[in-house]
C-alpha cells in the first residue's frame, strides 16, 4: 500500500519491526547552541555544522510526530518519542492503530484491543534521527529570526525509498530548537508528502518491555 511505503519514508526507514499484523523526531539547544550567536552568527557556520548541531541537540532524547499524505490526503500518522536506544511509537493509519514499543534486541506490538504481542522480527531501531546525520549535501536558506532554515540531500535508501537519485529535504530549525522535516515523494501516480516534528525531550518516563511480558508466537 502506498501509505505504508511512505510510513517507511517518514520514518527514514524507521518506522517499526515486522509483526504478525502489519502496520501500515523541540531541542532546548538551537543550531548553534555550540556557538553562541552572540560572537559567532549563525549565517557564519557552515550549514552542514548548523544542521548537524541541530540534530545532535536531540541525541539525549526526543519526540516526534509524523503526518503523512498522498495526493493531499492524510494517509498516516506516526507519533513516538526515543530515549537512549529504546523507542515507542504509535501508527494510526486507515483507522488501524499499532503501538509499537522497542528495546534492542526485542519489540513489542500492541493492537487496537489492548493485547501485547511479541514482534516476529525487531527490525529497525525506531531512530529517525539517525540517518539525517549523514546528508550528501546541505544549503542553507534563508530562516526566520532566531531559527534556521537549511536544505539538505539525501540516498533515497537512506529514507526507505526506492531509486537512486538523491532526495531533497527540507529542514526547519526553530528558536526553540525544534526541527521540522519535510519531503516529497511519488507514490504510485500521486505525490507523497511527509513532515515529522522533532522535539528534545531529554528527561521522559523510561521506556520498558510491556508487563506482564506476552510469550513469543
Amino acid at each position: 500500500m502506498g501509505a505504508a511505503s511512505l510510513c517507511l519514508a517518514v520514518l527514514l526507514g524507521a518506522c517499526g519491526p515486522a509483526a504478525s499484523s502489519s502496520p501500515a523526531a523541540s531541542a532546548t539547544a538551537s543550531a548553534a547552541a555550540a556557538q553562541s550567536p552572540a560572537t559567532t552568527p549563525t549565517s557564519t557556520v557552515p550549514a552542514r555544522d548548523r544542521l548537524a548541531a541541530a540534530l545532535q541537540a536531540l541525541a539525549s532524547g526526543y519526540t516526534f510526530d509524523t503526518l503523512l499524505s498522498v495526493g493531499g490526503k492524510q494517509a498516516a500518522r506516526v507519533t513516538g518519542r526515543r530515549l537512549g536506544t529504546a523507542s515507542e511509537l504509535t501508527i494510526d493509519s486507515g483507522g488501524v492503530v499499532v503501538t509499537y514499543r522497542i528495546i534492542p534486541p526485542q519489540a513489542w506490538l500492541r493492537s487496537a484491543s489492548g493485547e501485547w504481542a511479541v514482534a516476529s522480527d525487531p527490525g529497525s531501531s525506531a531512530d529517525p534521527l539517525a540517518p539525517l546525520l549523514a546528508p550528501l549535501d546541505v544549503t542553507a536558506e534563508s530562516g526566520s529570526q532566531g531559527g534556521d532554515q537549511l536544505d539538505a540531500t539525501y540516498p533515497a535508501a537512506a529514507l526507505g525509498l526506492g531509486g537512486t537519485d538523491p532526495v531533497k529535504v527540507r529542514l526547519d530549525v526553530a528558536a526553540d530548537g525544534t526541527v521540522t522535516v519535510r519531503y516529497e515523494t511519488q507514490v504510485g501516480t500521486q505525490m507523497g508528502v511527509s513532515q515529522t516534528v522533532l522535539r528534545a525531550a531529554p528527561t521522559q518516563d523510561p521506556i520498558v518491555a510491556p508487563s506482564p511480558l506476552p510469550s513469543a508466537s
